[in-house]
């Protein structure tokens, strides 16, 4: 094993949205960086997610007349927040959460700048209460837009090296990091990249970890599948943890049934009776409540060869194989529901699109095929519905520079977090559309804070030292959270 060594103003650790969105702007900036990145491309999880992205106060919404601001969004994060602490320990960042409303609009003009695309808007009025959540065209169009930073003279980019340590001097600060290069030839390079200004963690989330992640959540859940690239393992979560950033929400791993969005916008899910059961665009609890009270607690999504052949990258990453054939009665009895059932569930479906109304009256569907296309183009596939997860919530605190901060309130000098690594945005992550906005806002100005070297002042509040609420207090709690 060889080594090198390599130095620059900022690294960042990590090529997906938060990575691209830091690399970005601390290079225009005009800081020296280098971006360490385990796979051979950039763009992490969002190339291959299905491309919604929520903006707030967005020009897409002002040419479709659509009145927004920043209270509206803080008022729809805070409703998510209080159905979330139903069932997990929950810890939002309104500050943060307000940040992100004001600089969204600016992400989308940096991204349409750029070239992407959004085609119309995805109701989802259970979590925004106006439609603020923008589909992409084409979820590589996030790689083209941020190719052309990755090929400045003043950006180099270690592709297939993973990134393993933080380093630090004598007084704490963050000065780099230590990574293994994979050669090609199955040998690896130690790499040493110090960071004269400061280091992002924007390596994603941790969902692929099971090890890491069954230290969170139950057995059962947490070796469950997951959706995504495996290269979400955590890693800045653990080196950033090393050197005493503050992990919250990280019991925060909601089940969903794993599908992309955009494959259910164009299916149905039928159980053991080969009919519909629920809203296949729904909130995604609601999505594995309906699933887990079926018989056999099964179901399968359903689509034609259009789809298929159109989305057939999202469904080659469900995690059990598709089953297709030639009609629907042959596809029900390969999938073992009745035939007369399935056909007259698909025909039930395909006889709402052909007319004018905008909510199925089965279940309240809003979400609906682009150009209201039917089921109709043999041969026809199934997909087994398996609950899972797709993201996890948690994450560093930071400061609104989005620098991390430690177990005792006080900011890491040189040390930024941006995207799934930072936990007070995704808290309200479940609205939808805000993981992929989020990454680009948040790692902006990480970005553009490490280039500066920012260095925001604390200390800030931690639960050291901090005394148990009063009966009174426990039960004003109960009250605001029951709504009694």
């Amino acid at each position: 094993m060889s080594g090198s060594a390599l130095a620059a103003d900022v690294v960042v650790l990590g090529t997906g949205p938060g990575g691209m969105a830091a690399v970005a702007a601390a290079a225009a900036d005009g800081a020296e960086v280098v971006a360490v990145e385990s796979l051979s491309t950039i763009g992490g999880n969002c190339v291959w997610s299905t491309g919604y992205l929520a903006f707030v106060n967005s020009q897409m919404q002002a040419d479709q007349r659509i009145a927004d601001d920043e209270e509206t969004f803080v008022r729809d994060a805070w409703h998510m927040v209080e159905l979330a602490r139903e069932e997990f320990g929950v810890v939002w960042d309104e500050d943060l959460v307000r940040l992100f409303a004001r600089e969204s609009a600016e992400t989308y003009r940096i991204l349409t700048g750029r070239g992407v695309r959004f085609s119309r808007f995805i109701p989802r009025p259970q979590q925004h209460t106006i439609d603020r959540m923008a589909a992409v065209e084409d979820t590589w169009m996030f790689q083209r837009a941020f190719q052309p930073d990755f090929e400045l003279p003043s950006v180099t980019t270690l592709y297939r090296t993973t990134a393993k340590r933080l380093l630090t001097d004598s007084s704490g600060r963050v000065t780099g990091v230590v990574a293994e290069r994979d050669a090609g030839d199955g040998s690896t390079e130690t790499v040493t990249v110090t960071a004269r200004n400061g280091v992002v963690l924007a390596t994603g989330g941790y969902q692929s970890n099971p090890l890491l992640r069954l230290r969170y959540q139950p057995e059962h859940l947490a070796t469950g599948p997951y959706l995504g690239v495996d290269t979400c393992r955590g890693d800045g979560h653990l080196m950033g943890q090393a050197v005493g950033g503050d992990l919250e929400n990280m019991t925060f791993v909601p089940p969903l049934v794993i599908v992309s969005s955009s494959l259910v916008e164009d299916a149905i899910a039928v159980n053991e009776a080969g009919v519909r059961f629920h809203d296949e665009a729904g909130p995604y609890e609601n999505r594995v409540a309906a699933l887990l009270a079926q018989p056999g607690r099964r179901g399968w999504y359903v689509f034609d060869a259009v789809v298929a052949a159109e989305k057939q990258a999202l469904i080659t990453q469900m995690p059990r194989p598709a089953v297709s054939a030639g009609t629907l009665p042959e596809l029900a009895e390969r999938i073992g529901v009745p035939a007369d059932a399935l056909v007259g569930t698909v025909e039930e479906w395909n006889r709402f699109l052909a007319g004018t109304g905008t909510r199925d009256p089965a279940f309240g569907k809003v979400v609906l095929p682009p150009g209201r296309r039917r089921i109709a183009t043999g041969p026809f596939t199934a997909v087994p519905m398996v609950v899972g997860v797709n993201f996890c919530s948690g994450g560093f605190r930071v400061t609104r520079s989005m620098q991390v901060i430690d177990v005792f309130g006080r900011p890491i000098p040189g040390l930024y977090a941006a995207g799934d690594c930072v936990s007070g945005l995704n808290a309200v992550a479940d609205l939808g559309g805000i993981r992929i906005a989020g990454g680009f806002t948040l790692g902006r100005v990480a970005g553009r804070s490490a280039a500066r070297r920012i260095a925001d002042e604390g200390p800030y509040p931690t639960v050291q030292g901090a005394s148990l609420p009063s009966q009174v207090d426990m039960k004003l709690a109960i009250v605001h959270l029951t709504g009694a």
